[in-house]
């Protein structure tokens, strides 16, 4: 794989194996480009919720990671903690928020923790307006709002924080129709902004509509990183075409 400057993630013959020896990664290889949407898509249990936590440094409990090369942002992945230029929003935001604090205050640490202490309230609450936020959600306990809220809540922040890398592990899973056409425009407009996007989903049809590059991995391994060419993706592979044909039953 050839890299240039707008390379943002390289990695090169990554492994994950538990202390127990089983493989969650074997030998992974991928690139992933400023300003774009990169989506990463597989069945359950192909490692590509890991590949979302592994680009903060993260690997799961009691496992190890060994790699050729695996940097982020230029840095390598273990001995440089990139926090302030990277954001997640998880699969489930209810992990995000405490149910028994106000979103106020939650957003209020956040703030502080982030540095964004001299950014106005009036800022968060115009990008709430574009995402469809109700500004009563202020005040309200985190238990009170669905999840599709919370995960525009979450979005919002990234407007704010502006990182270089937004990671977002399926962020559109249980969301009705609304949210989930809110989210994906919101994700359209933070990579014209200039951000890059992971993808995390196993829904073929949504990385079509918004990403540049698609990422097939199944069972630790990838198996293949193709373009989407007019919203449309063509994969080489056996696996990619199952894939590919079985999206379509649901369309």
């Amino acid at each position: 794989m050839a890299s240039t400057e707008q390379t943002v993630v390289q990695i090169k013959n990554a492994t994950i194996v538990t202390n127990g020896g089983q493989k969650i990664w074997n030998g992974i290889s991928l690139e992933m480009q400023r300003g774009v949407v990169h989506g990463i898509i597989g069945e359950s249990g192909s490692g590509k919720s890991t590949l979302g936590f592994s680009l903060f440094g993260m690997v799961p409990k009691g496992c190890h990671l060994s790699y050729s090369t695996f940097t982020v942002l230029g840095e390598d992945v273990l001995t440089k903690r990139l926090g302030p230029k990277l954001f997640m929003v998880p699969q489930n935001p209810n992990g995000a928020f405490h149910p028994f604090r106000t979103i106020k205050s939650q957003v209020h640490d956040f703030f502080k923790l982030s540095g964004l202490d001299k950014i106005s309230y009036e800022s968060l609450f115009l990008i709430w307006d574009r995402l469809s936020i109700p500004r009563n959600h202020w005040t309200e306990y985190a238990r009170t709002l669905s999840g599709g809220e919370k995960q525009r809540i979450l979005l919002s922040l990234a407007f704010l924080r502006n990182p270089e890398i937004l990671v977002l592990d399926e962020p559109t899973t249980g969301l009705d129709a609304f949210s989930e056409k809110i989210v994906l425009e919101t994700v359209q407009n933070l990579a014209k902004m200039g951000m890059s996007v992971v993808f995390i989903t196993h829904e073929l049809r949504i990385v079509e509509s918004l990403a540049s590059q698609v990422t097939i991995m199944k069972q630790g391994e990838v198996i293949e990183t193709i373009p989407v060419l007019n919203h449309n993706l063509e994969p080489k592979t056996e696996y990619g075409k199952q894939l590919k044909e079985a999206s379509l039953l649901f369309q």
